[in-house]
């Protein structure tokens, strides 16, 4: 393993596991009535956010590093993303305002995003192996 493959893994690594850890915490606490203040609620409700941006600019130093090939397979990855992302939550919102299906938390939204890139960059790279 190459050494900037290893810091960003362990950066997106400690991200990912600090987003997982601050996000049922801080969704526990504000939830259970806890935290009263209105300002240190949403403190708490947004302390998930600063290692899951750790682990997002993690991820952009990595594509910077990478070679042209892997920046398209990158390219190619987002560029399906975003427009599965826009039709799922199009499709759903348009269901929703029929009342047919409850409504979707927005929060859903960004690890949906993920997974799709992920299972994307497995698949397209696998066109040039």
């Amino acid at each position: 393993m190459k050494n900037w493959e290893r810091k960003y893994l362990v950066r997106f690594i400690l991200g990912m596991v600090g987003y997982s850890i601050l996000l049922p915490l801080s969704l526990i606490l504000v939830g259970d009535g806890r935290v009263t203040q209105p300002w240190l609620a949403i403190l708490v409700a947004l302390l998930p956010v600063a290692p899951f941006l750790n682990a997002m600019t993690a991820i952009i130093q990595n594509v910077r590093s990478q070679d042209e090939l892997f920046r398209r397979i990158h390219l190619e990855a987002v560029l399906i993303t975003a427009l599965l992302t826009g039709a799922v939550t199009f499709s759903y919102g348009l269901l929703e305002a029929t009342e047919l299906v409850p409504p979707l938390p927005n929060v859903f939204i960004a690890p949906f995003m993920i997974f799709v890139w992920g299972v994307a960059n497995v698949i397209i790279s696998r066109r040039y192996n």
